[in-house]
């Protein structure tokens, strides 16, 4: 990129890439760059992808600098991932492989690929299916991150973390803003970039300005006033009000949203002030060659929509056994966005939708609105079932945060339509993540599974109602409707009172009880 040989000729004594092992100037940069994209021209032909392999260091970013120099599409190539690495090296048909400052020839088949304007193939996670290859076009690169460039208010002094993972595209907006601008790009081992009390001393230590990363990171990890921090960036999912205030006390916060089958980022918010955006985030305004739609689904109000980003942002398409399937300039994204005062707000995925008690529900807007209680940090919601069966019968909603569940719950039933308040509103210590960043929804179904503490029939209820209900501190002096108890979860209790020995127990007892204690209390006198 021209951007790049800019900084290069303007900063030529300044640090480009900071390691552990080694700082590199600008001069020294281009150097590297040159010599390795004249190794690229000299054993590839134009439009045919290299590999570069992703080692936490400064060749790799030179590789990387260098494909985009001599127009060579590149795939990064995780060491660790042999079986996938095989499948895109013969998919892509890549011969060349950039290794350590080396170009290594490597075995694979020779596969012609439309690849004609490509700057780069990643892989989507696969979290909705087989994992897709997606081309991106390397024309709309230079805009999008000029646009970064400005907003993010870089200059020569600052300092970039680099924190995705190479194999991710959010590294491409974290490199090139950096090396565009004159910055230094500071290049660190994983195990500096650990969310919690390392990734706080990494920020601290190494003076970061500027700091793309995840909800899950910037929700586990505490600002300071230690840090040099100018700007930060939430990324790769979505954002609640609670990390607006939190990291706007040490940095002027913003949002961002893009997706894998575009040029990395669409949208970027302005600074986001947290005396205003107390109940959501907006996803923020438009970068680069981007544009979209916002499509309506039947059934909901005219201000929501399914996103649909358009213009020369859109990736070229997806890499198929037959092809390249072309996206045509219009990606429709699967994410539910609603338009207010302006601006666009995530709501949920189009695939995530849940049909629970015969009502159809988009479990994000639940999520947001537990989220707008203060307290609470993050909230997932999912559809269970209360008895094990395939049915799912429950509204489930996980929170983290200082409140407790009954907090929760009544706040819930304040702000929502009755049939939106879930069954179950449950506390956890921290929310699981899978190794792709994405909300383990697995590990939170288990976590709501432990068994009853000793075989005392007041024990078992009390442990099949604290289930049912999500309330942690449940008592027998609780009535069971006012914690939650809906007609569902009322037959799973029948069926655990019968099962108690109390086989004439029925749902008008529990209905009737005052309390947990007046039930049992009854059906004990009964059966005498």
């Amino acid at each position: 990129m021209d951007a790049i040989w800019r900084a290069v000729a303007e900063h030529a004594g300044r640090a480009a890439v900071e390691t552990a092992t080694e700082t590199i100037t600008y001069r020294e940069l281009g150097d590297r760059v040159a010599a390795c994209a004249e190794q690229l021209e000299a054993r590839t032909e134009p439009g045919e992808f290299v590999g570069i392999e992703a080692a936490r260091g400064a060749a790799t970013i030179v590789a990387l600098a260098a494909a985009l120099t001599s127009g060579r599409p590149f795939v990064v190539l995780d060491p660790r991932d042999s079986t996938s690495n095989a499948v895109k090296v013969a998919a892509l048909g890549v011969s060349w492989l950039a290794r350590g400052g080396e170009l290594v020839e490597i075995a694979g088949e020779k596969r012609e690929v439309d690849a004609s304007g490509a700057a780069y193939a990643i892989h989507t996670s696969g979290s909705t299916g087989e994992p897709k290859c997606v081309l991106v076009a390397v024309e709309p690169l230079a805009r999008m991150i000029a646009d970064h460039v400005r907003r993010l208010e870089l200059t020569p002094d600052c300092r970039t973390l680099q924190f995705a993972r190479l194999t991710f595209d959010g590294c491409v907006t974290e490199i090139l803003w950096t090396l565009t601008s004159g910055a230094c790009l500071v290049v660190v081992d994983e195990a500096r970039l650990a969310p919690g009390p390392v990734l706080q001393g990494t920020l601290e230590d190494l003076r970061i300005t500027h700091l793309k990363t995840t909800p899950f990171a910037l929700t586990a990890t505490e600002p300071t006033g230690s840090m040099s921090l100018r700007h930060v960036v939430n990324g790769g999912g979505p954002c609640r009000p609670v990390l607006v205030g939190k990291w706007s006390a040490v940095a002027a916060f913003h949002n961002a949203y893009g997706l894998t089958e575009t040029t990395v980022c669409n949208l970027l918010s302005d600074v986001l002030d947290p005396a205003v955006h107390v109940d959501s985030v907006p996803l923020g305004e438009v970068v680069g060659d981007c544009g979209y739609e916002v499509e309506p689904r039947p059934g909901d109000p005219d201000s929501r929509g399914e996103l649909v980003i358009t213009g020369r942002s859109v990736a070229i398409g997806y890499l198929t056994a037959d092809g390249v399937q072309r996206f045509g300039g219009a990606y429709r994204t699967g994410d539910v966005v609603e338009r207010r005062d302006g601006h666009l707000y995530f709501v949920e995925r189009v695939d995530r939708q849940l049909k629970v008690r015969g009502y159809r529900l988009d479990p994000g807007e639940i999520e947001i609105a537990a989220c707008r209680l203060a307290g609470v940090v993050e909230a997932v919601v999912t559809a269970e079932s209360h008895d094990g069966s395939d049915v799912a019968d429950a509204l489930v909603c996980y929170f983290v945060g200082t409140v407790d569940e009954r907090a929760v719950r009544a706040h819930l039933e304040a702000v929502l339509d009755p049939y939106k308040v879930p069954s179950v509103v449950t506390r956890i210590p921290q929310m699981p993540y899978t190794p792709n960043g994405k909300v383990d929804r697995d590990a939170l179904r288990a976590s709501r599974c432990a068994a009853p503490e000793s075989d005392l029939p007041e024990d078992r209820v009390l442990a099949l109602v604290r289930r049912l209900t999500g309330v942690s501190d449940a008592s027998l002096d609780d009535n069971f409707f006012d914690i939650g108890g809906d007609s569902a979860s009322t037959v799973v209790l029948v069926n655990e009172l019968r099962g108690l020995g109390w086989m004439d127990a029925g749902v008008r007892d529990v209905l009737r009880a005052e309390n947990l204690k007046s039930l049992i209390t009854e059906l004990r006198e009964r059966g005498a």
